[in-house]
């Protein structure tokens, strides 16, 4: 697959949600007892381009190959970090070598056993060239090797200091398959949503692209992590995901009962929900990046940063984020979500409001100076337009920042195609003014995804604003040291506000996850990137 592809759908989608508290899944009243057996079916708004979580860089890969794929490492709802398929770990004094002691009676769905062979394998596979990871070996940073010690003992090592490494662990970007299904290639895992074999609490089922997805319980599967909220195996009999990208028509699957729960709701369609005395609705704010705006440094409009400045004060984000998402939504004034653990930065709340004046003022500085027929700016008789390239189509926050521009004289393209080849080229070649995306992920160790100097979408990365800054690149080193969660913090808030003040990010709004559900439905929780967890979900009988 193309370099880019997968990072593609990552960048283009925006996440229609809620602002709020978690609410565990429950009709109230008497509790009853948990069925074991039964269907769920569950609705969401899009389809994996790649069905391999060690390839794809999209979020709903790592979401709908949970059930079938564990990791070493759980991340509770809340930030915790306990075992799951390692019983222990040892870390180096020097935090440059992990060694992971693995339960021995773990068996994938396949039959094979979980052992230090199969788990080398797996970081074998991630990390070889012809996989084409995209993003889960940018989890493993300065990553050197890995080696079996005993046979349950494997041992990841690092070339440096790398302290994020076991929250990356927990993701399913770095799950652990079966050793013998890793032989078919990244074309055909990508491709096979239904050939995905992991040791999980559901096996994967049928698949009909474009229609829908089952998974089944494995009956076997009693190596839950302690907080899962469950042990032994999945309370569902049978799982299955239908992929509607309408969001009228997937609300309307849950109104009448086609489907037992249902991501991504609309904000305009919330109170709807709530209003129905057999619904129910889950939310939770995501945590990692939030949707933002990266703007491209190393072009020839924004390597001018007043420019830069001028466009990062010529949005009223707070009037839009309110309008859009009906004030369900949180601004966002850090590039980090606030829900993300010991990371967030939140002195930087209301430090840059937006100034019109002020960003009339820098680009008179810049020399745009002139108007069109439009109203738009021009120097040397060329419209200030800046590019933003989407894979699909532009979404609504998007037109209402490009409305909002307008006023400014800045004439945001939103140039939206399905030609994946075309928007990865864009990207790869830097072809773009800014790139809108947003992503979960539960440690502040994302923002080296987005402005480590050697990030970029070439290399596979995501440093969208093509950041080269040797101090940045210190800082965020430095956190990836720090054996303290308060001294990463106050090195990850160096970046921070170093971001914002260069304007080389302009975040928009915080992702907040939301979920329908009916009321029969019980024991749903959101996880800690705010997907549902159904390991422990049951549905009552009618």
């Amino acid at each position: 697959m193309p370099p880019s592809r997968a990072v593609l759908a990552a960048v283009v989608l925006i996440a229609l949600a809620a602002c709020g508290t978690q609410n565990t899944g429950g009709g109230g009243g008497q509790a009853a007892k948990p069925a074991t057996s039964g269907t769920l079916t569950h609705a969401v708004n899009e389809e994996p381009d790649c069905w391999d979580p060690h390839v794809s860089a999209q979020d709903v890969t790592s979401f709908l190959q949970r059930p079938v794929y564990d990791s070493l490492v759980y991340q509770t709802p809340d930030g915790a970090l306990e075992p799951w398929l390692a019983t222990k770990w040892e870390i180096s004094p020097d935090s440059k070598s992990y060694t992971f002691t693995l339960r021995e009676d773990v068996v994938f769905h396949d039959g094979a056993k979980l052992d230090a062979e199969a788990v080398k394998a797996n970081f074998d596979h991630i990390t070889a060239k012809e996989t084409n990871s995209q993003y889960a070996a940018g989890l493993l940073g300065p990553y050197k090797g890995v080696s079996v010690v005993a046979p349950n003992q494997v041992k990841v090592e690092f070339t440096r200091p790398y302290v994020p490494f076991l929250q990356a662990a927990s993701t399913t970007a770095l799950g652990i398959a079966s050793p013998a299904t890793l032989k078919a290639g990244s074309d055909k895992l990508c491709a096979a949503g239904d050939g995905s074999v992991g040791s999980g609490p559901f096996r994967s089922g049928a698949y009909v692209r474009g229609q829908e997805r089952t998974y089944t319980k494995n009956p076997d599967y009693d190596w839950a992590p302690k907080s899962a909220g469950h042990s032994g195996p999945a309370r569902l009999d049978t799982l299955k995901v239908r992929f509607i990208g309408e969001a009228a028509t997937r609300v309307g699957a849950l109104t009448s009962g086609q489907v037992d729960t249902a991501s991504a709701i609309p904000a305009n369609q919330l109170g709807l929900l709530k209003a129905d005395p057999n619904l129910q609705v889950l939310d939770k704010q995501v945590p990692g990046a939030v949707n933002a705006f990266y703007l491209n440094t190393k072009g020839a409009l924004f390597s001018d940063v007043r420019v830069r400045r001028a466009f990062q004060r010529a949005i009223d984000i707070d009037t839009l984020v309110k309008s859009v998402f009906q004030g369900l939504y949180q601004r966002a004034w850090s590039p980090l979500s606030p829900t993300t653990p010991a990371s967030y930065d939140a002195s930087l709340e209301n430090t840059w409001p937006p100034d019109p004046a002020l960003s009339a003022k820098l680009l008179d500085e810049a020399g745009w100076t002139g108007r069109d027929a439009e109203g738009y700016r021009t120097k040397d008789g060329k419209r200030l337009t800046v590019v933003a390239p989407i894979y699909g189509e532009a979404g609504t926050f998007s037109q209402a920042v490009q409305g909002d521009l307008k006023k400014s004289g800045i004439y945001l393209e939103l140039l939206a195609s399905t030609d994946a080849i075309e928007i990865g080229g864009r990207l790869d070649e830097g072809r773009y003014d800014v790139v809108e995306l947003s992503w979960a992920r539960g440690d502040g160790d994302i923002l080296s995804h987005f402005f480590f100097s050697d990030q970029t979408s070439k290399n596979s990365g995501h440093n969208f604003a093509q950041v080269t800054d040797p101090e940045v690149d210190t800082w965020l080193t430095a956190a990836q040291t720090a054996q303290e969660p308060a001294q990463r913090a106050a090195e990850y808030a160096k970046a921070q506000k170093w971001a914002i003040d260069n304007a080389v990010v302009v975040p928009t709004y915080v992702d907040t996850q939301n979920l329908g559900a009916s009321k029969k439905v019980r024991d749903l929780r959101l996880g800690i990137s705010a997907h549902p967890e159904f390991y422990g979900a049951w549905v009552e009988a009618p």
